[in-house]
């Protein structure tokens, strides 16, 4: 090769290596740019590995997985059963899930072996295994009976669609119920690419669950996700697609639900609150002590004040012998109550929890108790009943619940009005509910006294302002404040303690005007106001038998009453209710008048 040649060589190879290194650089540059954005499309991806459902989440595949609208449910909670029949799955779904999910009042009485739905007009009882069931009492065919597997009760999906607006679908490819509330419209969208990835989580790099088609319909939620929007595909699995794979999203009800055949006349609804019945305005409750009839012609000497509306006399109690109501109400003592204009809500109350337990848990005993008690409304001519449950353990508040469900439907062609009394809440006493029975009842009083009670290790006020504000928030946040009363104290606790003694102090209660006499015949009178409480605080030492004593009280009276009565205001409540008429001294009933 001559030097002319070489050097013409090498030139064309600079060239060509000039050439190429730019060729790769803008390949690369070019590859930079598109990857990205091709990143879980139906073309190269940064991770194109599809995992399995059960995989993913670690479940067994054999295990039916459940899904509501936007939420995956298999939260270690009892399963779906599937039964095939000549080839075709019928679903059973559980009725705990169903509690927990759709409709609260779901109950199953463990002795008298029945399963109970409810409204708050109609009661309906299934007995697991058999083709008919009952609402008020009369028995209706049923193609498919209930279930009862491990404890654990199942509603077929005729029973599950004929009583809500629910759409209950089966996906076998995934071994997915799929439940859809059928009157909330969906916001549903249409794939717009072939091999469309369902990611697990809003990420390029994240798993896929599945690969949709072009034209493949799925739901959308609006969960922010950056580029991706979370989907439910037509499968039931849920998870995450770019947006700009889905075109054409509409809102609009997937379900035409109204020519199915329903069981009742309405849907069931049991978690949205009614106007209680009652067109009275603002209520001034006091509870009368009356235990017997001597108790109950003492009581009709002295008037109502004009502010009072209602008055609660403690007439019903439950008897453990007879697993039934005693009664000492007196028809003239009504008849003396309305021609003062004052409304007659008869007060049930339970001694003990022997007592509560043995009726509340037995069905036959439950309606001996319902029944005395309608005898009772029209006998006596009552306008409502209140119920006092303070002695539960936690095994019975779904117990007491279903009581009240079942009292509430006795009641409701009466128009009678139906309330219950309930503890400030406490960690101890969730198991009350009082959310469901807000859900079941007209009103719920708050007894929003007995912070220090009366076997309490220490010495403290009855009510003080921080405790009752505190109670009344915490009962708001299951209690609508149209459905709430506040309970007042008409009453004092006065603490005696021995000075110098490690001995719990004891404690006697008395009214505001005996505790003042009280005090002033021991030679106290220089009360001062404890504004942080809100309440008079006083004391006295004396000696009793070589000891000395110290007697102190933490005033309820009209000033304390009216501090009080801001709270009231502040969260605009139903009304009010005082335990109990005897104790106040006269000035309470005017501020009281005034505050409401």
């Amino acid at each position: 090769m001559t030097k002319k040649q070489l050097r013409l060589f090498l030139g064309s190879f600079i060239v060509t290596l000039i050439l190429m290194v730019g060729a790769v650089a803008l390949v690369w540059q070019a590859w930079r740019v598109i990857v990205p954005h091709f990143q879980g499309l139906g073309g190269n991806t940064a991770n194109r590995n599809v995992v399995s459902f059960h995989d993913h989440f670690g479940l067994d595949p054999e295990i039916a997985g459940l899904v509501m609208d936007g939420g995956h449910l298999q939260d270690g909670g009892t399963p779906p059963i599937i039964e095939y029949r000549n080839g075709v799955p019928y679903v059973y779904l559980p009725a705990s899930f169903l509690q927990a999910h759709v409709d609260p009042f779901l109950f199953w009485d463990d002795g008298a072996g029945v399963f109970f739905a409810s409204t708050r007009y109609q009661m309906l009882e299934f007995i697991p295994g058999r083709t008919s069931f009952y609402v008020d009492g009369v028995s209706r065919p049923l193609a498919t009976p209930v279930k009862r597997v491990n404890g654990e009760v199942f509603l077929p999906v005729a029973v599950v669609e004929g009583l809500y607006p629910l759409v209950v679908e089966y996906a076998p490819e995934y071994n997915i119920v799929m439940i859809t509330s059928a009157l909330e419209p969906q916001t549903v969208g249409m794939v717009s690419v072939n091999n469309a990835a369902v990611r697990y989580r809003p990420e390029s790099r994240s798993p896929i669950a599945a690969q949709l088609s072009r034209g493949d319909e799925v739901v959308v939620f609006s969960d922010d996700a950056g580029s991706f929007v979370r989907v439910r595909t037509p499968q039931g699995l849920l998870g995450y697609i770019l947006a700009d794979e889905i075109s054409g999203t509409s809102l609009t009800n997937r379900f035409d639900i109204t020519g199915r055949t329903r069981i009742l006349h309405d849907w069931v609804d049991n978690t949205t609150p009614r106007p209680p019945r009652w067109d009275g305005g603002k209520i001034n409750l006091v509870w009368e002590a009356a235990h017997n009839q001597t108790a109950n012609a003492i009581r009709m000497e002295t008037p109502f004040h004009r502010g009072v509306t209602v008055v609660a006399p403690t007439w019903f109690d439950l008897d453990l012998e007879t697993l039934s109501i005693r009664s000492v109400a007196n028809r003239a003592y009504v008849d003396w109550a309305h021609a003062q204009g004052v409304y007659v809500w008869a007060k049930v109350f339970d001694m003990n929890n022997a007592t509560a337990r043995a009726i509340l848990m037995d069905r036959d005993a439950r309606r001996t108790v319902i029944n005395q008690l309608v005898t009772y409304v029209e006998r006596y001519n009552l306008d409502g009943i209140n119920i006092d449950f303070e002695h539960l353990h936690a095994p019975q508040g779904p117990y007491k619940i279903q009581f009240l469900r079942e009292l509430s439907v006795a009641m409701r062609d009466k128009d009678i009005v139906l309330s219950a009394a309930v503890l400030v809440p406490m960690p101890w006493s969730r198991f009350y509910r009082r959310g469901l029975i807000a859900l079941t009842v007209d009103f719920v009083m708050v007894m929003a006294y007995d912070e220090h009670w009366s076997t309490s290790p220490v010495s403290g006020p009855v009510a003080s302002l921080p405790w009752v504000q505190q109670g009344i928030i915490d009962m708001l946040y299951e209690v609508p404040r149209q459905q709430l009363l506040m309970g007042l104290p008409f009453y004092n606790r006065i603490w005696r303690e021995v000075v110098d003694s490690d001995a719990p102090p004891t404690t006697r209660h008395l009214g505001m005007n005996a505790t003042r006499e009280f005090f002033a015949e021991n030679g106290f009178t220089d009360w001062e106001w404890d504004s942080s409480i809100g309440s008079y605080y006083g004391y006295f030492i004396t000696v009793e038998d070589g000891e000395t004593v110290k007697y102190r009280v933490w005033l309820e009276d009209e000033r304390s009453i009216a501090a009080k009565m801001q709270i009231y205001a502040v969260y605009d409540l139903a009304g009010v209710a005082g335990w109990r008429r005897g104790f106040e001294s006269a000035g309470v009933w005017e501020v009281l008048y005034h505050g409401l």
